[in-house]
């Protein structure tokens, strides 16, 4: 049986770009200085990464101040050690590390006196089948939408994490989905990209992560305050220890891209 999804566009809170330059700012309080960690491990041969900045203020403007001189390490189930190697300013790279779905990963990272962890379990993979693009068929029919498939296995419980790029520039929104109601179905699933128009001849990439649940918790908590714009924010949980902005990911990846007609 398909099943058909449709979800709105939510912004992004901390996704970086290589420069520390935030895709787009929302202040969930008013501390200022605080670490943000992002942790991705993926189950690609690419050079694994993890970024260290400090929040600013709302006024601050859209540039986050890197972290420089951290250590950052990972360990997998086995204990064994992966010494991430600062290449740019907060930027820390591992190259002999590549995630294996249902291995157990823990981040560790040190700065001055400070020691933060997190773990997170990498999800088996589920593989983006295709994506298409469309108009609606009722509201404004000039708006195209991007449709994704692909196939939830039943026998496992699974959370999603949508990225789309438009040109090869990653939009500001985010999209969350687990299959509490859909599980084991043929999903047929609706990106609503916000604030931008897509038209022929343009090229969109869609990144389907597999995420577990801490780190779905994180996007989903952004997705409901960003939705209920009459609620005072609050910084999504992290599975970061001690507490601070950001999340470690070990997830799946799969991607389609497509050009528009």
């Amino acid at each position: 049986m398909k099943h058909i999804i449709v979800i709105s566009s939510i912004l992004i809170l901390t996704t970086f770009i290589s420069s520390c330059e935030k895709v787009i700012d929302i202040q969930v309080n008013d501390e200022v200085g605080r670490l943000v960690i992002e942790g991705v491990i993926n189950n690609t041969t690419t050079e694994q990464e993890i970024k260290l900045s400090r929040n600013t203020a709302f006024s601050g403007g859209n540039n986050y101040p890197a972290v420089s001189g951290a250590t950052v390490l990972v360990r997998d189930q086995n204990q064994n050690e992966y010494t991430f190697v600062e290449t740019a300013a907060g930027t820390y790279k591992a190259q002999q590390l590549t995630g294996i779905p249902g291995e157990t990963y823990t981040m560790e990272v040190r700065v001055d006196q400070d020691k933060y962890q997190a773990t997170s379990q990498m999800p088996q993979i589920v593989s983006l089948d295709s994506i298409a693009v469309e108009k609606p068929k009722f509201g404004d029919k000039e708006k195209r939408n991007i449709k994704v498939f692909y196939k939830d296995p039943a026998d496992q419980i699974n959370q999603y994490r949508f990225i789309v790029f438009l040109n090869d520039k990653q939009l500001k929104d985010i999209y969350a989905v687990n299959d509490d109601f859909n599980n084991g179905n043929d999903i047929n699933l609706t990106l609503r990209p916000d604030d931008v128009d897509i038209f022929p001849g343009d090229h969109i990439r869609v990144e389907m992560l597999c995420v577990d649940k801490t780190v779905y918790n994180y996007w989903y908590s952004l997705m409901q305050q960003s939705a209920n714009s009459g609620v005072t924010p609050s910084n999504p949980p992290t599975n970061i220890s001690p507490a601070t902005l950001g999340y470690f990911s070990a997830h799946t990846f799969s991607t389609k891209s497509i050009q528009v007609d």
